[in-house]
């Protein structure tokens, strides 16, 4: 289904470890205003196609364009920098900084170009730049909910408010496309219910597209527009919740010909 719209593309991605081959001619988009969803069972190649559309793995093969230009051969600094946000089944929070900290640094990162002297914090209208961040960081903190825990630190909240707090991070760099990889690990029904409703929500007011590799088959085919299905690192079917959930095939790869 292509649509046309700005937002991330990956075509025939092809990716070799050795004579195994993870992921074979994998085809998405993730367009702008709009949740996208990749499921498939374990090994299925799901994080290694991640992977490729945020710099953290080569592909031997395909190409990855973030609004129609090639980010094939960008690092991935280079592609966050561009608008691409990521957050990581396993939880990376700055454990001995408050949320608001760790919100206030990603937001001060948008600042950081590949010129030395901003990562060395020498950045012009220092003032001026930290009122800007002050400010993002108190808008997407109320955003996501988390005004009550803001002063808490990160490493004391619990597993549901980390993943806000990871959410709100990626948020603050104003990402034109954000990578959920497994973002309701962790989650209880009702937090998993609650996030989705947040992810849903901002997409509806935000010039966003969510790319989301999630195992919540619940969570998945209630908040996705459109979902990619991988088996064995290849593409096995593409279409809505409705054609998922319709799928032969899609219920043998997740619970074996038996079924």
């Amino acid at each position: 289904m292509l649509v046309g719209m700005d937002g991330l593309t990956a075509s025939n991605i092809v990716v070799r470890f050795g004579g195994l081959v993870a992921v074979d001619g994998v085809n998405l988009e993730a367009p702008r205003g709009r949740i996208t969803g990749l499921i498939g069972p374990n090994g299925a190649g799901k994080t290694t196609t991640f992977n490729v559309c945020c710099g953290y793995q080569k592909a031997d093969q395909g190409t990855v364009q973030l609004d129609g230009h090639d980010i094939t051969h960008f690092s991935s600094s280079h592609r966050a920098r561009l608008g691409i946000g990521r957050t990581f089944q396993r939880m990376e929070l700055f454990s001995s900084m408050t949320v608001r900290e760790n919100v206030e640094l990603a937001a001060e990162a948008g600042f950081v170009s590949s010129d030395p002297m901003t990562q060395l914090g020498v950045v012009r209208g220092g003032p001026a730049v930290r009122r800007t961040v002050r400010a993002k960081a108190d808008a997407v903190i109320e955003e996501t909910g988390l005004g009550p825990i803001a002063s808490r630190l990160a490493g004391e909240v619990s597993t549901g408010q980390g993943r806000l707090v990871e959410l709100a991070r990626a948020l603050a760099r104003d990402p034109g496309v954000l990578l959920l990889d497994e973002p309701s690990s962790g989650l209880d029904h009702a937090e998993s219910e609650g996030f989705g409703q947040l992810l849903a929500g901002l997409i509806g007011g935000r010039d966003l597209g969510i790319l989301m590799v999630e195992h919540d088959m619940s969570l998945v085919l209630t908040i996705c527009d459109w979902i990619y299905v991988l088996d064995f690192g290849s593409p096995l079917m593409a279409g809505t919740a409705d054609d998922v959930r319709a799928s032969d095939d899609v219920r043998k790869a997740y619970l074996g010909s038996a079924a």
